[in-house]
């Protein structure tokens, strides 16, 4: 994948007191395309509007500033979006994953991510299910 400087950014908030296994509940995801036509912000159903080209990064945050728990995206599922670049990588520059997209077109992907409640401990496995409207 070429990486280049994101001009999409995506967020995942997190209510870890809310956060069980299987469920997405006090799961918020968000991006800076409303603008753009992005719909469902606030939700885990997050459809993101962007043009043919951009970068897109995504972040896992907590809601509460003060919880110790580390919070990291394990995964971004293969997604027509992305094109013959490849799917999203992890990004040591900008943080999360960082990907390209490739392809117009309306396409489903996945993030999969672990949110530990507090420091140390196993934590929680959440997928959340987003699309990506690409034109």
């Amino acid at each position: 994948m070429t990486t280049g400087t994101p001009s999409v950014f995506i967020q995942i908030w997190v209510d870890t007191n809310e956060l069980q296994n299987g469920s997405t509940r006090g799961v918020y995801v968000v991006d800076n395309r409303v603008s753009n036509g992005s719909t469902n912000e606030g939700t885990p159903n997050l459809q993101t509007s962007a043009t043919n080209g951009s970068f897109v990064n995504w972040q896992v945050f907590n809601i509460d500033p003060t919880a110790t728990g580390a919070k990291t995206i394990q995964s971004i599922s293969n997604s027509n979006a992305w094109g013959p670049g490849g799917q999203p990588q992890p990004d040591p520059t900008y943080g999360g994953f960082t990907g390209q997209l490739q392809n117009n077109g309306v396409a489903p992907y996945s993030v999969t991510f672990n949110a530990q409640k507090q420091q140390g401990s196993a934590g929680i496995t959440t997928t959340v299910n987003l699309t990506m409207a690409v034109h």
